[in-house]
């Protein structure tokens, strides 16, 4: 499968206003946002994503797809598969959350397409499961871009991250998702200290479901060492049934 993108409003310059990531973001989440500026966004999305799948059908042979985001308003026609990167279960919409999955997976039959969850998953600390695809946000990052310490103090739990993706994840078989992505599988630059001081722990703030043991400076692909987390198991049985 080619997936033409992924929260390409967010992650690419002209679809919302702003030249960052960060701009871009702060759009949807300032007081009043414009409902114009919104209303718009799904035509610039499928202008763009109808010239992408015809270029890409052009060179490649296999089903096609697109990791979109709700308020993109993405008209599905010219693609194979329905996908959404918002399969993250909070506090906040659990109550909603399988309503939600059931919605997106009728849309998915109503045009005989199978649907997709391109994202989803929960990171490895306590009280994370509550937080959904927020639970990442707890790191203070230096001016180079490497992580410097956690902005308070957290436990460890990789048990609470690996029962969220399960719960999920029997959610999405519950409803009918016909394929579903964890994310994700190592966050290299959030590596693991367990010598260190908690809030030195960087991967309690990491998706993966490996814990990254180690940096090595001076390589241009830095081979890490890993282990498996809790989750990394679970997953694997999940599975295996």
């Amino acid at each position: 499968m080619f997936l033409t993108g992924s929260e390409l409003s967010l992650f690419t310059v002209g679809f919302l206003p702003g030249d960052t990531f960060l701009d871009r973001a702060a759009v949807l989440t300032a007081p009043g946002r414009p409902r114009e500026l919104m209303a718009e966004l799904p035509t610039r999305i499928n202008d763009f994503l109808d010239t992408a799948v015809r270029a890409v059908r052009e060179r490649f042979g296999g089903s096609v797809s697109y990791a979109s985001l709700p308020f993109e308003g993405v008209d599905w026609t010219p693609f194979d598969v329905i996908s959404t990167d918002a399969g993250y279960r909070s506090a906040g919409m659990a109550d909603r959350f399988r309503d939600g999955i059931r919605a997106f997976v009728a849309q998915g039959k109503a045009q005989g397409k199978p649907v997709a969850i391109t994202e989803f998953g929960c990171t490895s600390h306590r009280g994370s499961a509550g937080k959904g695809g927020r639970g990442g946000g707890i790191v203070e990052w230096g001016d180079d871009g490497r992580p410097v310490r956690l902005d308070g103090d957290y436990i460890r739990d990789e048990e609470e991250q690996a029962t969220y993706l399960c719960e999920v994840l029997d959610i999405f078989e519950a409803e009918g998702v016909d394929t579903a992505f964890v994310n994700t599988f190592a966050r290299y630059d959030l590596p693991h200290r367990g010598g260190g001081t908690p809030r030195e722990d960087f991967d309690m703030a990491s998706y993966g479901v490996v814990k990254v043991l180690e940096d090595r400076p001076g390589t241009t692909y830095p081979d890490m060492p890993w282990e498996p987390k809790a989750a990394f198991a679970l997953l694997a049985d999940h599975y295996r049934g």
